[in-house]
């Protein structure tokens, strides 16, 4: 190191020995210390057994308000719950309107519901054809087919008084059958022609 090199390093060293000294806890001794430590203290408050006694009457009657409100609502909610659920379940398993609900068909029941116009004028096609041939039970079949699929038929209604109405005069035989059904068909959709050329052979024949 050169002569410039030393007094340099002379210099800082004069510099940093000069600086004062910042320690924080320099003037802190032990004893205060000590004072500072014991000066704060947790103090506990001194009750009464009187006092205290109501004050553990006062919390406990709150725990019991608060047990009280719990048993109601959980008592509410049963009782709201408990219906709905079992209506829910009800619905699921037994309601008609289920889109998986398959009910039992019978054979009868799926030609009830499966008949179409087409079917139903072959079916009165066939019973007047057997009407014509005096086979009156093979026409009753095919009109109650008809019927059983439309109640309401009126060709069907009339094919069914008329088997009845020649048969009797044929084989003189179900007479109060025969007037029976040709007085309904007559009070639901009145008397014509055909009508009064029926009650002219059961009057007839009597």
């Amino acid at each position: 190191m050169g002569f410039g090199g030393s007094v340099l390093a002379m210099i800082q060293s004069l510099r940093a020995n000069a600086r004062p000294k910042h320690h924080a806890y320099q003037n802190w001794d032990k004893g205060e210390k000590r004072i500072f430590k014991n000066k704060y203290k947790l103090v506990s408050k001194q009750v009464s057994p009187e006092k205290l006694a109501q004050l553990k009457a006062k919390y406990r009657k709150k725990i019991e308000r608060d047990q009280k409100r719990t048993k109601a609502l959980t008592v509410l909610s049963l009782v709201i719950i408990i219906p709905l659920l079992t209506f829910g379940i009800f619905q699921f398993f037994f309601s008609n309107s289920q889109k998986n609900y398959h009910p039992y068909v019978s054979e009868e029941e799926k030609q009830k519901t499966e008949i179409t116009i087409e079917q139903i004028n072959y079916l009165l096609d066939s019973g007047y054809e057997w009407l014509n041939k005096s086979h009156y039970k093979n026409a009753r079949y095919q009109f109650n087919r008809v019927l059983k699929s439309n109640p309401g038929n009126k060709d069907a209604l009339f094919g069914m008084v008329a088997s009845y109405v020649y048969e009797f005069q044929k084989e003189n035989i179900n007479c109060e059958k025969a007037s029976e059904i040709l007085t309904d068909y007559i009070s639901e959709f009145g008397s014509d022609t055909k009508t009064e050329h029926l009650s002219t052979i059961l009057n007839s024949s009597n």
